[in-house]
């Protein structure tokens, strides 16, 4: 064992394996170093070719699908200038270009851009960077560059999670257009249904507008609910990502970009389309709000006409009004209900991560109980 991992030798290399457990996922972290004592300040596409497949024979122990996968590859440099040579001279041997380049922690560390432009979301996520500690001796080079191992590990854990959520709902982000103006057209529909004159909307068809209603209403809530729970995770490990960065304190060079801030963008853009999403499906559930106060009106002035009118022929319809206002009332409390059952998991999340699902699930009997309360005081007060 070395440190809290597993030494292996292979040939004249060093394999370390490090098993690192993070919420929601675990982190293995493999170093292949050569033996011989001047390799280390070498960038040579021979000793990669030879790590990557020492590597590979690791990897092919690990679970299928891993979310994310980062190659970090190991030089040295007495000075930057010196790094940036050495830098080059790899990427014109191994016929590739940078994408992002900066200084950290006294290192020149670079991100190298993929070989084949992928289009669209991909799992895993994947990245191949340089790292040339500057101008130090071994002992404290290495002490620096295990430093920043570990915390591109967590980073790796980050991003992977982050573009595992969005893979997740690829499908659903890319449906939501249609989807959309799907409900949209429907509850267009039902509004021009609403605005007839009282006495053309019959009752039964008041019945089956609150029954799709309620239909459109509950599926806009779980998948709103869904997005919103994934997109507070997401905005967690956003922000973890960033302090991280903010530690790096990272400084550009020359023309390219900084490592972080194309980072943070990427990220940024993986969870953007959730917001986006839930923005509207609250607009349509708004909607339908507006549609079930139609109806609460016109079962009101309804109920009021034919009361009045105490016609024998009319008592079947005064029952189906009144059946109709149980529904709606039932409506509003489970409405009410699952805007505070939503309110708590974003709490439960933020407070109790682990445990948010159980919580949640335990609290949906104490937000009827209070949607019960909170529609007896208004109704009392009407």
């Amino acid at each position: 064992m070395v440190e809290d991992g597993i030494r292996v030798r292979l040939g004249s290399s060093d394999v370390y394996i490090i098993g690192i457990d993070e919420d929601d996922c675990q982190i293995f972290l493999a170093a292949v170093g050569s033996l011989k004592s001047d390799a280390y300040q070498t960038l040579s596409m021979e000793e990669q070719k030879t790590y990557d497949g020492q590597i590979g024979q690791f990897t092919e122990l690990l679970p299928d699908n891993p979310l994310s996968m980062f190659t970090v590859r190991i030089g040295w440099a007495g000075e930057l200038g010196e790094a940036q040579d050495l830098l080059q001279r790899y990427l014109n041997q191994a016929e590739r270009s940078i994408r992002s380049v900066g200084v950290v922690h006294g290192c020149l560390l670079a991100t190298i851009l993929e070989k084949e432009d992928t289009v669209g979301i991909s799992k895993p996520l994947r990245r191949e960077l340089i790292l040339l500690p500057l101008g130090r001796g071994l002992p404290e080079a290495t002490r620096t560059v295990w430093g920043l191992y570990g915390e591109m590990a967590s980073l790796a854990s980050y991003a992977g999670r982050l573009n595992d959520f969005r893979v997740g709902h690829d499908l659903i982000l890319k449906q939501i257009d249609a989807s959309e103006q799907s409900t949209q057209v429907r509850i267009n529909e039902i509004s021009l249904e609403m605005r007839k004159p009282i006495g053309q909307v019959k009752p039964e068809s008041l019945e089956g507008v609150l029954r799709e209603v309620i239909t459109l209403f509950s599926n806009l809530s779980i998948l709103s609910s869904a997005m919103r729970r994934d997109y507070v995770k997401a905005r967690v490990l956003l922000r973890r990502a960033k302090r991280m960065f903010g530690a790096w304190n990272e400084e550009a060079l020359a023309q390219y970009p900084t490592n972080s801030l194309i980072e943070m963008g990427i990220y940024e853009e993986m969870i953007s389309p959730f917001k986006d999403f839930i923005n509207r499906v609250d607009a349509l559930r708004i909607q339908l709000n507006t549609i079930l106060d139609a109806v609460r009106t016109y079962l009101g002035i309804q109920q009021q006409r034919l009361s009045i009118e105490e016609q024998a022929s009319s008592k079947d319809q005064l029952i189906r009004l009144v059946n109709l206002q149980e529904i709606l009332h039932k409506l509003e409390i489970l409405i009410v209900a699952v805007y505070i059952t939503e309110m708590a998991r974003i709490v439960f999340e933020v407070l109790a991560h682990e445990m948010a699902n159980l919580l949640t699930a335990l609290f949906i009997p104490l937000a009827l109980l209070t949607a019960i309360g909170i529609s007896r005081i208004l109704h009392r007060k009407h």
